[in-house]
């Protein structure tokens, strides 16, 4: 794997403030300081502009347009992207049904999927949360029944974020409702969501932005091709995936970018003396998760897996940005004052930039705070996988 061989370390970071600063306009610029979503054609031309440059999947195989970079140059590449101010790309593509596809995919899935992933050319959704199976997933209801070349799908998904933008998603279904186990009668499959059948409604947050969606299927015919891995023996690979999903969710870069936030933040004037500590103390975590982070990224490249310790990563990730979101939220005092209006109305306009950026960081983050398991199911994780309660 290549380090910097050809180059210096602060000649990449170099190499990739230049790229975001000639990539991106004013426009994009504000609203990722303002932590707005680019909507549907934002992300998708973002990340044409990395495929590009060959840094859409930095983490994928050559072969498949990834890079042959080391650990530390994949970190520095996530960080840098991260302080520059570039979009945090949704994740759904090459974070995680990417990864799936290559260790457990046939190569004509690999052939007709892969590609099209890494350049957004297909936006992938994820189903596996559904209205009566949250936290304990293996007891979800959807039923796929085999009928011939087909599987016919009946029942529904909720919190399906970006189902909304969606042309496919990846799915966990019932296909033995009498097995012994219920995660031994699950089957893992890819969707054609404009298949006829499936309906998209929206759900919105209190504060107004529309992520999620519930995803109902009536009679959906999904090809047996479409079928990852074996019939029935779809919960191995729904671990794996969840893993990369935890692994993402740690979300070390936001924490930097955040940190980083506060830093300016307090330089304003004498009035942040009074947690300076908080902000020294806030320091020092941030730099810890991104020391198990990188820790988890050597696992990942030395074994293809994340393991058990994706879940105190992701436990411990979400825990820092709250924590830096609640420390900023302090420091700006009024200018912090939120509106639930602030989203889509005129009153958003009215708050400062980072005050309108805290308002919305700390209702968003009560999302990723449950998507992947909960504290309460990685807690759960954690007892039973690594102390063996």
């Amino acid at each position: 794997m290549k380090d910097f061989p050809e180059q210096t370390e602060d000649a990449f970071r170099t190499e990739i403030a230049e790229f975001v600063a000639t990539r991106t306009d004013a426009e994009m610029r504000r609203t990722v300081e303002q932590g707005q979503p680019l909507g549907k054609q934002g992300y998708i031309d973002w990340q044409r502009k990395l495929d590009e440059r060959g840094w859409a999947a930095p983490h994928w195989p050559v072969d498949w347009g990834g890079t042959d970079w080391s650990l530390r140059k994949r970190f520095v590449f996530d960080e840098e992207m991260a302080l520059q101010g570039a979009p945090h790309m949704v994740g759904f593509n090459t974070r995680m049904i990417g990864p799936i596809l290559i260790a457990y995919g046939s190569d004509a899935q690999k052939d007709r999927f892969l590609d099209r992933a890494r350049r957004f050319d297909d936006w992938w959704c994820q189903g596996y949360s559904e209205p009566s199976s949250g936290s304990d997933l293996a007891s979800l209801r959807t039923r796929a029944v085999r009928d011939g070349d087909d599987y016919v799908v009946n029942g529904s998904k909720i919190w399906t974020s970006y189902g909304h933008y969606a042309n496919w998603m990846f799915c966990l279904v019932r296909t033995d409702p009498d097995a012994e186990r219920p995660q031994k009668g699950i089957s893992f499959l890819l969707i054609d969501m404009n298949t006829p059948g499936i309906k998209v409604e929206p759900i919105r947050h209190f504060y107004g932005a529309h992520i999620f969606n519930q995803v109902i299927f009536e009679d959906v015919r999904v090809p047996v091709a479409n079928r990852i891995g074996a019939e029935n023996e779809g919960w191995t690979i729904a671990k794996a995936l969840l893993e990369h999903e935890r692994l993402t969710s740690a979300r070390h870069t936001e924490a930097r970018r955040k940190f980083e936030r506060l830093l300016r933040l307090s330089r304003r004037g004498d009035d942040a003396s009074g947690i300076r500590s908080t902000i020294a103390g806030l320091g020092r975590q941030v730099r810890a998760l991104e020391c198990a982070t990188m820790r988890a990224l050597e696992g990942l490249i030395e074994t293809g897996k994340v393991g058990t310790f994706a879940s105190p990563l992701k436990l411990k990730g979400i825990a820092v940005n709250q924590k830096l979101d609640e420390a900023i939220f302090d420091l700006l005092g009024p200018d912090a004052l939120p509106s639930a209006a602030a989203h889509d109305s005129e009153i958003g306009d009215l708050l400062a930039p980072d005050g309108r950026y805290v308002a919305e960081a700390r209702y968003y983050f009560r999302g990723p705070a449950i998507a992947g398991g909960s504290a309460e199911v990685q807690r759960g994780v954690i007892a039973k996988r690594i102390l063996n309660m």
